[in-house]
């Protein structure tokens, strides 16, 4: 918490002459009710180079059933920069890291970014955070915020959640260590995607599955807090537990696939430790949910039956006390930074304490 006050390590930027052209990749299936506004916010990005933009978005729209291709054919005439692919079974709907491979294929820049097909950003966004690529750095993860936290409870912890950890990673990136790709707002050089094989089309987490593979190869990757992309927090419980488990089921593939290689890289040890508390995340939780689990028993074991504990868990006083503090520090900051009134700060951070367990 301390270190992500810190300011972040200044980005070395391009001449004007030497920026590099940009393909902006958007996955999409079945995105009829936000494809047009994510293209369009995406296309008015302020990145030219001898007064023309310099990038080009390419849409896939994967095996979608509903309206997602008419409107991208509607927009097309007025978007000079869009181009789409269209994917029809039985190639669609076998993995987003299939789909970006496809339009890796058909790419013009030395810059690869990735959205999500709800996505909104500001006209500096692309000129901003394709600075963080001048010179060794192959890749770079943005900022994530939420454009509807507003809409409920649900939407609204995400975007403490996403905040909370763009802290995490910015203390991170002061501390030399590298970062690691999201599935929105990720830009890496095609050169790097390349060299480490691409995208591997069987992984649930394609996007942690690269990064990994950028690592273990002597790459790096940085942290972009200076700009963020806006995307739809999930708002339905039964979707955000869909998203949840699949994001943990993709952690736990890459824990189990790589950790092998992790070990044998020629890299840090400072690298390796980074690489495996990062996909042991879900790991932790898992200890700390049986934990709190443990608590509920004994409690209502103490209630009903007046004894003190039914299944025991020995550990000094000072490692709970701890636990309680230290989940603090990190969560003011992160909500300081949206500049809270006293009120505002204090009820979120009840409301994100309950909705961590």
């Amino acid at each position: 918490s301390i270190i992500s006050i810190r300011k972040m390590d200044p980005v070395i930027p391009y001449e004007e002459e030497d920026l590099p052209f940009i393909s902006i990749f958007i996955p999409a299936h079945n995105e009829e009710n936000t494809i047009e506004a994510t293209v369009k916010s995406v296309c008015q990005s302020e990145y030219y180079k001898n007064e023309e933009p310099n990038f080009e978005v390419i849409v896939i729209n994967d095996g979608s059933t509903d309206r997602t291709g008419e409107i991208l054919a509607e927009i097309k005439k007025d978007l000079p920069q869009l181009k789409i692919v269209t994917r029809h079974p039985p190639r669609s709907g076998k993995g987003k890291g299939f789909v970006l491979n496809d339009a890796l294929t058909l790419s013009q820049g030395e810059i690869i970014g990735v959205f999500d097909a709800d996505t909104q950003i500001k006209t500096d966004y692309l000129m901003t955070i394709v600075q963080y690529l001048n010179g060794d750095i192959d890749g770079v993860q943005s900022r994530v915020k939420m454009f509807n936290r507003d809409e409920n409870y649900l939407a609204r912890m995400q975007h403490l959640e996403f905040a909370s950890f763009g802290n995490t990673l910015i203390a991170k990136d002061n501390l030399g260590s590298t970062g690691f790709l999201g599935g929105n707002g990720q830009f890496v050089k095609k050169d790097a995607i390349i060299n480490c094989g691409r995208w591997d089309g069987f992984a649930v987490t394609e996007d942690l599955n690269l990064a990994i593979k950028i690592i273990l190869q002597g790459g790096k990757i940085r942290y972009c807090g200076e700009c963020a992309v806006y995307q739809e927090a999930v708002t339905d419980w039964s979707a955000f537990f869909r998203q949840r488990v699949r994001w943990a089921i993709g952690n736990f593939e890459t824990l189990f696939v790589y950790f092998p290689q992790i070990l044998r890289a020629k890299i840090s040890l400072l690298k390796k430790f980074n690489i495996l508390e990062h996909i042991s995340f879900y790991s932790f939780n898992l200890l700390i949910f049986f934990g709190f689990v443990v608590t509920i028993i004994n409690a209502i074991s103490w209630f009903i039956f007046h004894s003190p504990t039914i299944i025991r868990m020995e550990a000094p006083f000072l490692v709970g006390f701890l636990s309680v503090i230290a989940f603090f520090p990190g969560i003011i900051l992160a909500l300081s930074r949206d500049k809270p009134t006293i009120q505002e700060l204090i009820k979120d951070i009840i409301k994100y304490y309950i909705y961590c367990f």
